[in-house]
C-alpha cells in the first residue's frame, strides 16, 4: 500500500532552511574520508607507475597499463554499477560496501609478485572506488544547502587533495626499500598500495554510522522514513545550534514520487544534459590525468641530474591542494560552466609552460600553476556534474557519465604513451589542448547555463 505524505512542505524545503551545524560538518567530513582514500590511488597513480615501470623493465603501453589503465578501466566498471545501485537501492546501501572492495584489492594487489597480478587486483580495488565521485557529489548535493553547496564540495575534495603530495612523498621515500631491481626497491611501490588498502578499510568502518538520503527516500515514497530521518536532523541542528525552533517551511517546492529505470537517462528532459555530459566526460578526463600521470616522468626525463625527482613532483603536485582551498572562496561566485572552461584554458597555457622552460624551478612553479588551475577545473565540474541532474536519476545519470571518464581515461592515457609521447613532450600538450577546445565548445553549445546557487529542484524543472 503506497504511502501518504503527512509532513509539512518537502524534504528540499526542509534541508534548505537549515543552517550549517555539526550534522553538517560530520557528513562532511564522513564524505571527505572517502574520497581521500581513493585520491591515494587516483592521484598518485603516476609516481607509483613510474616504479612498476621500471622494477619490471616495463616501457612503452605497458607501463600504462600496469597500474592507471586497469585501475580506470575498474572505476568504469564501478561508477556504472554503483552509480545505478545508488539510485535503485540508496546511497547508504552502496557507501557501506564498495570501501571494502578497495581495500581488499589494493592490499592484496600489494603482496602479487608479478605486475600482470598487481594489474588485475588493481583493478578490483578501482570498481571499489569507481561510485565515489558520483556518489560522493551527489549525496553531498542532496544534503548541503543549495546556496553554498559548492562550497561544502570544495571542502570535501580540498581536504581529499591532501592525499597526493603524500603518497607522491611516500613513494619518494619507499623508493629504494626492499631487495632492488632496476635501482628500484621491491617494497617501494608494495608500501604505498598495502597504504592504500588498509585506508579502505578505516573508511568503511567510519561509514558504519551513515544515514540515508531524505531526498531520495522522498523520491521513492518513503515518506514516513524520510519525515523520521528529517526530524532526527532537524532535531540535531537545533540542539547544536542552541535553538528552540527553525525557520518556517517555504514550500518552494512540491515532490512528486519518480522511481526511475536505466533508460530513463535519455529521457526528454535529460537527454540533451546526458549526451553533453557523456562527450565532456569522454573528453576532460586527458585534460587533467594527461597532466597527472605524465608529470613526474617528464621531470625526471627532462632533468636528468635531480636527485629526487619525485619530491620535485610532490611540489608541483601540491598546486591541488591550493587551487582547491582557493576554490572553497569561488565556487559559489562564480557560474560552474565558465569556471570548467576559464579554468580548463588556464591548465593548458602553464601545462604548456611546464615543458617548454628548461630550468627547473620554473617547470615546478609552472607546474604547480598547472596543478592550481587544474583542480579548481575538477571541483567546478564535480559540482556541476552532481546538481544538473533531477534526484529520481542522479546517481545513475552522474555515474554513467563519469564511468565515460574512466575509460576514456585509459584510453586516453594509452594513446598518449604509446602515440604522442614518442614524438616529445611537446605533442602532449597540443594533444591537451585540441581537448580544451572540444571541452569548451560542447559546455558553451549543451550545458544548462545557470545552476550555481540554485537549488537542485529548480535546475530539473
Amino acid at each position: 500500500m503506497a504511502e501518504t505524505k503527512d509532513y509539512e512542505g518537502s524534504i528540499a524545503d526542509r534541508l534548505e532552511r537549515l543552517p550549517f551545524s555539526k550534522f553538517h560538518r560530520n557528513f562532511l567530513l564522513m564524505l571527505t574520508s572517502d574520497e581521500w582514500a581513493e585520491s591515494l590511488m587516483l592521484l598518485g597513480n603516476g609516481a607509483i607507475l613510474g616504479l612498476v615501470a621500471t622494477f619490471y623493465g616495463l616501457t612503452g603501453a605497458y607501463a600504462a597499463y600496469a597500474l592507471p589503465a586497469p585501475f580506470f578501466i575498474g572505476e568504469f566498471v564501478g561508477s556504472m554499477f554503483f552509480g545505478r545501485l545508488a539510485d535503485k537501492r540508496g546511497r547508504k546501501m552502496v557507501f557501506f560496501y564498495n570501501q571494502l572492495l578497495f581495500g581488499a584489492g589494493m592490499l592484496i594487489a600489494g603482496f602479487m609478485p608479478y605486475w600482470q597480478l598487481i594489474a588485475v587486483f588493481v583493478f578490483i580495488g578501482g570498481i571499489g572506488v569507481g561510485g565515489e565521485f558520483p556518489l560522493v557529489d551527489s549525496y553531498g548535493t542532496e544534503v548541503f544547502e543549495g546556496k553554498q553547496r559548492g562550497k561544502r564540495l570544495a571542502m570535501i575534495y580540498t581536504l581529499a587533495v591532501t592525499a597526493a603530495p603524500i603518497i607522491v612523498y611516500i613513494t619518494s621515500l619507499t623508493s629504494n626499500v626492499g631487495p632492488l631491481t632496476n635501482n628500484v626497491g621491491l617494497y617501494s611501490f608494495k608500501i604505498p598500495l598495502w597504504i592504500m588498502g588498509i585506508s579502505g578499510f578505516v573508511v568503511w568502518a567510519l561509514r558504519l554510522r551513515m544515514k540515508e538520503s531524505p531526498r531520495w527516500l522522498e523520491i521513492q515514497g518513503r515518506y514516513k522514513e524520510a519525515d523520521t530521518l528529517m526530524t532526527d536532523i532537524e532535531t540535531s541542528v537545533m540542539k547544536d545550534k542552541n535553538l528552540k525552533e527553525l525557520p518556517p517551511v517555504e514550500n518552494k517546492h512540491s515532490t512528486i514520487e519518480r522511481k526511475s529505470e536505466f533508460k530513463d537517462i535519455f529521457a526528454p528532459d535529460v537527454r540533451k544534459t546526458t549526451i553533453m555530459m557523456m562527450i565532456f566526460m569522454f573528453f576532460q578526463s586527458g585534460i587533467f590525468y594527461g597532466f597527472v600521470t605524465f608529470a613526474p616522468g617528464i621531470i625526471s626525463g627532462q632533468y636528468k641530474n635531480l636527485n629526487d625527482p619525485l619530491g620535485y613532483a610532490a611540489v608541483i603536485f601540491s598546486g591541488f591542494l591550493i587551487g582547491s582551498i582557493v576554490n572553497i572562496f569561488i565556487i559559489d561566485k562564480i557560474e560552474r560552466r565558465l569556471g570548467i572552461i576559464g579554468f580548463a584554458i588556464l591548465g593548458g597555457i602553464f601545462g604548456t609552460l611546464f615543458v617548454i622552460v628548461n630550468n627547473i624551478f620554473e617547470a615546478v612553479a609552472f607546474g604547480f600553476i598547472a596543478t592550481f588551475a587544474l583542480w579548481n577545473f575538477s571541483n567546478f565540474y564535480h559540482q556541476y556534474n552532481a546538481e544538473i541532474f533531477p534526484t529520481r536519476l542522479r546517481t545513475t545519470a552522474a555515474g554513467f557519465v563519469y564511468s565515460i571518464s574512466r575509460i576514456s581515461t585509459a584510453i586516453l592515457v594509452i594513446i598518449i604513451a604509446a602515440f604522442i609521447k614518442p614524438i616529445g613532450n611537446y605533442a602532449i600538450f597540443a594533444f591537451i589542448w585540441v581537448l580544451v577546445v572540444i571541452c569548451a565548445v560542447v559546455l558553451l553549445g549543451l550545458g544548462p547555463s545557470k545552476t550555481t546557487r540554485v537549488t537542485l529542484e529548480e535546475i530539473s524543472n
